[in-house]
């Protein structure tokens, strides 16, 4: 009879099978990074979004030529271990900044307006102006589902993310900023529309019914889903006509992140490089948007500009094994390989 081999402990039946990443000390504190794109942006062929997470909506019909060419600033962020990336964890919060710190700081001098579309109608925040409350049937959901579209103008960082916690996905960059009063900031836009017979607002103000209606293009259509359809591209041009900008949420693997779209270019990278700095959180640049593309690999393209006599010590430590940043396993690949393709 042969020599048995070494026993082996069964996995215990209805427990979770727990992962860790090879070499990877649990206890190790993670390296928060804010990570940025600049890039044309062309409405009528958009590209994609996070795989499985966000697509943009099928647009309505539209000439090549007919739509003009804009710029796009994508920011996300993210935590992780070692140049490896292989446990982050993809998100702006994972920054250490919240989507209303990075977009107030990006336009102190802009009056900043939100949107809500298909928002739950028990979370529209007390000064939300022009809500309307509406019922919306879908195949394969409930019969009948209540929803609320609202705007609100957000002074500060913490009122932009109580509405982006309510449900708000859209946020105007306009000039000048609105008047304050009494501490508040009321928006002057206000133009209470006229209601349509089957909606029912409850509230006046809110934005002029021109804009709403470009608002509606952008984020009426949406589909639920995995990916799920929040926003229409063909629809930001005639928006950008009457702001300085639009901020959109999209999602990037665990959480959201942002898109910030311009009829022209526009370089962001020293208000998020001291954005970063004021958290602690490393600023990665990168070729593509941040959601599409390999942390690893812009990681290694850091690292290869970093002067440790003018920067410091580079704050990303090695994977421990000493296979897995992109100079181990990927440098061989061509460039803005995006993340998932191998």
């Amino acid at each position: 009879m042969g020599k048995a081999g070494p026993r082996t402990r069964a996995h215990p039946p209805g427990q979770p099978r727990l992962w860790a990443a090879r070499g990877r000390d649990s206890r190790a504190p993670m390296v928060r990074a804010l990570g940025y794109s600049h890039s044309p942006f062309d409405p009528t062929d958009p590209g994609r979004l996070c795989r499985g997470r966000e697509r943009w909506i099928e647009s309505y019909p539209t000439e090549p030529d007919e739509l003009p060419r804009m710029w796009r600033v994508c920011i996300s962020g993210a935590a992780f271990s070692d140049d490896s990336a292989r446990d982050a964890r993809r998100g702006m919060r994972f920054s250490g900044l919240s989507p209303g710190q990075v977009t107030r700081a990006l336009f102190p001098n802009s009056a900043l307006v939100v949107w809500a579309e298909d928002a739950m109608p028990e979370r529209v925040p007390p000064r939300a102006e022009g809500v309307e409350y509406y019922a919306l049937r879908q195949p394969g959901g409930p019969l009948r589902q209540d929803y609320a579209r609202w705007s609100m103008v957000c002074a500060d960082a913490a009122s932009l993310d109580v509405a982006f916690d309510a449900g708000a996905d859209v946020l105007l960059a306009l000039e000048p900023p609105a008047p304050s009063r009494d501490g508040d900031a009321p928006s002057r836009l206000v133009d209470a529309p006229a209601a349509d017979a089957h909606l029912d607002p409850s509230h006046g103000g809110g934005l002029p019914e021109e804009l709403r209606e470009a608002l509606f293009l952008l984020t009426g259509f949406r589909v639920d889903g995995a990916p799920g359809r929040a926003f229409q591209a063909v629809a930001l041009p005639p928006l950008l006509a009457r702001c300085r900008a639009v901020v959109l949420i999209h999602q990037d693997k665990h959480a959201s992140c942002l898109g910030v779209y311009a009829n022209r270019p526009v370089d962001l990278s020293r208000r998020l490089d001291q954005l970063a700095r004021g958290v602690g959180a490393l600023s990665v640049p990168f070729a593509i948007p941040p959601m599409l593309a390999r942390w690893d690999r812009a990681l290694w393209e850091v690292r290869q500009a970093w002067d440790e006599r003018v920067d410091g010590e580079y704050p990303v430590p090695p994977a421990t094994d000493g296979g897995s940043g992109w100079s181990r396993r990927g440098a061989r690949r061509g460039p803005g390989v995006a993340d998932g393709e191998e």
